[in-house]
């Protein structure tokens, strides 16, 4: 277990400048750019007329990709965002 901890923890300093700490997911996820970016295309593919049919996580996994739809900060480019380690909304990167 304290290997995986360790190796996990090491991936996150090598690829800190690609993880943001996400201001519209609950929880305080820490999610990759690219991660960002897949989820916000997988949410702009997806048609959410029957959100509230099937069980409460098919609820919480669709209300959670309706919130990537319109979000800003999938839509800026990578450079941008790691030059700075900010983005241009304020929010600082992990």
């Amino acid at each position: 277990m304290e290997a995986t901890a360790k190796q996990a923890d090491e991936w996150l300093h090598r690829n800190r400048r690609n993880i943001i700490h996400c201001p519209y997911q609950p929880g305080n996820l820490r999610i990759t750019i690219w991660g960002c970016r897949r989820r916000k295309l997988l949410a702009e593919r997806m048609d959410f007329t029957g959100i509230t049919q099937g069980d409460d996580f098919h609820y919480a996994y669709l209300t959670g990709l309706l919130r990537c739809r319109n979000c800003p900060i999938a839509r800026m480019s990578l450079n941008k965002a790691s030059r700075g380690n900010m983005f241009g909304d304020g929010h600082a990167a992990a």
